[in-house]
């Protein structure tokens, strides 16, 4: 086939922050590329989607509406924090036919948020709705034994150092303290990687 697919249309990601749902959209958008070259692609924030919406209701975009250059110009959709939606009518609406647009041309969306469709405050149900009948999955907190493995990766694609040159305490340290968000656990990764070179 020559479609991605919408069996779970639209599959959406949630969790806390610093978990990984940016990379694994983008991850989602590079596999889509890969195996389907010809497919045209969108990654956006949905505050930079909130920009360009208010460029064309100012008119500084002029032709085809934004619902139909969506429609269009784009074959996979990918929209990261779909929270910062909510609470903006007009914006939502516009989303709305998007979105309808792809489920019934049967093209690919996949959303990120901080929580699951259904407690979503200030966002549309309709959206709600929608957002629901696809794949929700949960992202939740790393093991400590997967932020232990995360760090050891990291370490080893570090300039000059090995797993080796730590102890094994310390990993289990900054698993322990920093392991709740992947990214707050490669920033102390780094901070410590920063003194361990320059004390080398």
């Amino acid at each position: 086939s020559q479609n991605p697919g919408s069996l779970y249309n639209p599959l959406y990601l949630y969790g806390d922050s610093g978990l990984g749902k940016t990379h694994l959209l983008h991850a989602i958008g590079n596999a889509i590329k890969e195996k389907f070259p010809n497919k045209r692609v969108l990654y956006v924030h949905a505050q930079e989607f909130l920009d360009e919406y208010v460029k064309y209701v100012k008119g500084d975009k002029e032709g085809v509406s934004i619902v139909d250059w969506f429609k269009n110009s784009v074959d996979v959709l990918l929209v990261d924090d779909v929270q910062f939606l909510a609470n903006k009518k007009a914006t939502e609406e516009t989303f709305f036919s998007i979105y309808n647009s792809f489920y019934a041309a049967n093209k690919q969306i996949a959303l990120t948020s901080d929580q699951p469709p259904s407690k979503l405050r200030d966002l549309d149900e309709r959206l709600k709705t929608r957002f629901t009948q696809g794949l929700p999955l949960s992202i939740n907190t790393p093991e400590k034994t997967t932020c232990e493995q995360i760090l050891k990766m990291k370490i080893n694609h570090s300039d000059g150092l090995t797993v080796e040159d730590f102890d094994p305490e310390v990993i289990s340290f900054l698993a322990d303290r920093f392991g709740r968000n992947v990214r707050e656990l490669e920033g102390a990764l780094a901070r410590l990687l920063f003194y361990v070179i320059n004390i080398k």
